[in-house]
């Protein structure tokens, strides 16, 4: 009876959250109740005075909008999330967003609410943790932690779960379980309006584990029974539960994305022998969640015992695992005769630094080849490899993303991850939670411009620098050649956020004046001209384009700078002063690059770049196409001066 108290202490209070609120989704909660409180109850490891355990059990609700039972449940369990907290659900400022955030709420693992994200996340927090495995001895076993992911029918059809169950199971991650809330409702309506496959066959084909609890909504022995067994691969668990459980709208799609109203929630509560008051929580559930605290807390302190003798018998081992000082990486370059692609220039400042990254995890969405992603020392993480550290992620740009995000969520490595920059748009979602969550992830992203040539507007980005550049917390970088290409990688690995590394397909000079110290500027000169007329603002592929232009000019009576603007966030944070030196308001400034202007306005009088898409043909041919050669640039430059200042 003290089971069936607290699951329905639990329902109502996550009723009352969002009848509170005005606004949530009450339904999925209500049915999920008795699974998240048998989990929590009897099998997640935690530590709800240090949330960052590093040997926590992972929770993941992949279906966000069901929030509501996770900050309940963290609340139980003692977590920093008061029942004001509860109460100011949806609110803004408070620490109980409409969907979880990472860093917003304590013990919350993932920002999850586009549906299917958390079950890529919660692959890359199994990856992270299989790598953790390695510490353990055969005397001292420290990192034994697990993953539990939680996902709804809209998840299910979302699909980055076929990309990331593949993967799954493809790597064996069996210390990884699915938890399948099949109730077979969406917003429109039954499942049964836009679905009819086999869930089971599906799953099984991923090479799952697959159980089926048939009574979701109170089979609590069933649940208990199938958490209990030994796992040997992936396993998701298909619990057939009731949207809406116990409400007058139990089963029906208006239960899910709206409060039940006052008279619905008061039913609701007396059919669940509760009474008016709100936000009660009984003092019987109070004591199982006490007991609940009070062993996990014994089971820290027995890990704390253990991580100590770990630390006598093993100190060098210890220190690379908990080391926790920022590392600043010291790179160099001297310039090479020839030219040599930005992307080349990236692989041999990896092979170059190697040995300066204790915990690199790399991969490839099936590009290794062209994004040249994969180190000489690298070995493939599979099933049978877990020494591994790259990762080949199959074309899967979405889950490949998702799955950086989860392993940088855990925060012990040192991630990316490649493709073209055409195919970023691809895994779009996964980078942008990963900006709204401020999480340490590199992506490179080589092919970034017509200059792929052959494979013509397909592949050719065209909008996608001005959609990463207008996307707050991410840092774009577009370097012109093999030193500015090495501090991209310095950078990336300082910075404690997501960076998209822009890097060319076809071969580039080195540059003599370009400078690691000065990129992170942003952009700074990199020819400088005493009171010039023009200053010509590049990036990439383009800069040297750009210096060649400016010595046709002049020759014909120009006074020209040079800017590689490898940044625009970095520049933006540089001092007013800075800014003004570097584009001088009163000076004509000229923006070269081959790609769509939009956002260039900013920093320039007159964008040259290309709203079209691009062309299929040699690089060298599209680029005279659209006017991308030092003749032609300096006679569109000769141009706009004559037409607009009549000099």
């Amino acid at each position: 009876m003290s089971d069936i108290l607290s699951i329905n202490n639990i329902r109502v209070l996550c009723a009352e959250m969002v009848e509170e609120a005005k606004s949530g989704h009450p339904g999925a909660p209500l049915g999920l109740a008795p699974f998240v409180y048998i989990l929590f109850k009897n099998y997640i490891r935690f530590d709800p005075e240090d949330s960052k355990w590093i040997n926590r059990d992972i929770f993941i609700f992949s279906n966000g909008h069901a929030c509501t039972l996770e900050y309940v449940i963290r609340h139980l369990c003692g977590y920093k999330i008061g029942l004001e907290d509860l109460k100011k659900f949806r609110q803004l400022g408070s620490i109980t967003p409409g969907h979880p955030e990472f860093g917003v709420t304590d013990g919350v693992e993932a920002s999850t609410g586009p549906l299917g994200q958390g079950i890529s996340n919660a692959v890359g927090y199994a990856i992270a943790l299989e790598k953790m495995k390695l510490y353990n001895k055969e005397s001292l076993f420290i990192f034994d932690n697990r993953v539990y992911c939680i996902f709804g029918d809209g998840c299910y059809q979302e699909g980055i779960s076929h990309e990331a169950f593949a993967l799954a199971g493809h790597l064996k991650l069996s210390n990884l379980t699915f938890i399948y809330d099949s109730n077979k409702i969406t917003i429109d309506g039954p499942t049964s309006l836009s679905m009819s496959d086999d869930s089971v066959l599906r799953f099984k084909s991923y090479g799952f584990e697959v159980e089926i609890i048939e009574d979701g909504d109170s089979d609590l022995k069933k649940m208990e029974e199938i958490l209990n067994k030994k796992i040997t691969k992936t396993k998701v668990i298909i619990l057939n539960t009731t949207i809406g459980k116990f409400s007058e709208l139990e089963g029906n799609a208006k239960v899910h994305g709206a409060p039940l109203g006052m008279e619905n929630l008061k039913k609701l509560k007396e059919k669940l022998n509760f009474g008016e008051e709100k936000f009660l929580v009984k003092n019987e559930v109070k004591e199982i969640f006490k007991e609940v605290i009070q062993r996990n807390k014994e089971n820290r302190k027995v890990w704390n015992e253990k991580i100590k003798k770990y630390r006598i018998k093993f100190p060098e081992i210890y220190e690379e695992i908990f080391r926790k000082e920022k590392t600043v990486l010291k790179i160099s370059y001297e310039n090479q005769s020839g030219k040599i692609a930005t992307r080349k220039h990236f692989s041999d400042a990896l092979n170059e630094n190697i040995s300066k990254f204790k915990h690199l995890i790399g991969g490839s969405a099936d590009l290794t080849p062209s994004n040249l992603t994969k180190w000489k020392e690298s070995e493939d993480f599979t099933a049978e490899n877990r020494k591994g550290n790259y990762i080949r992620f199959g074309i899967r740009e979405h889950a490949m993303m998702g799955i950086c995000n989860g392993i940088s969520y855990f925060g012990h490595h040192f991630v990316f991850c490649g493709t073209f920059l055409n195919f970023i748009t691809y895994g779009f979602p996964s980078l942008r939670l990963a900006c709204l969550t401020n999480l340490k992830v590199l992506y490179v992203m080589t092919h970034d411009s017509i200059g792929l040539g052959e494979d013509g507007p397909t592949h050719q980005p065209i909008e996608v620098l001005p959609l990463l550049r207008a996307t707050p917390n991410l840092t774009v970088l577009r370097p012109a050649d093999g030193r500015e290409t090495r501090f991209c990688l310095k950078f990336a690995y300082e910075n404690d956020g997501p960076t998209v590394v822009c890097l060319s397909r076809q071969n580039l000079p080195d540059l003599n004046n370009s400078s690691i110290d000065l990129s992170y500027n942003g952009a700074y000169f990199i020819k400088e001209s005493e009171n010039p007329e023009i200053i010509l603002i590049s990036t990439g592929s383009e800069v040297c384009l750009a210096l060649e232009c400016a010595e046709i000019l002049q020759k014909k009576n120009k006074k020209v700078s040079v800017v590689s603007m490898i940044s625009f966030e970095l520049f933006e944070k540089q001092s007013e002063s800075y800014k003004q030196k570097i584009l001088p308001p009163k000076v004509i400034k000229i923006s070269i690059e081959a790609s769509s202007a939009f956002g260039w306005q900013k920093y320039s009088n007159f964008q040259i770049g290309i709203d079209s898409f691009g062309k299929s043909a040699k690089y060298e041919d599209i680029y005279d196409y659209f006017g991308f050669t030092p003749d032609k640039l300096s006679d569109r430059i000769l141009s706009l001066l004559q037409v607009n200042f009549n000099c």
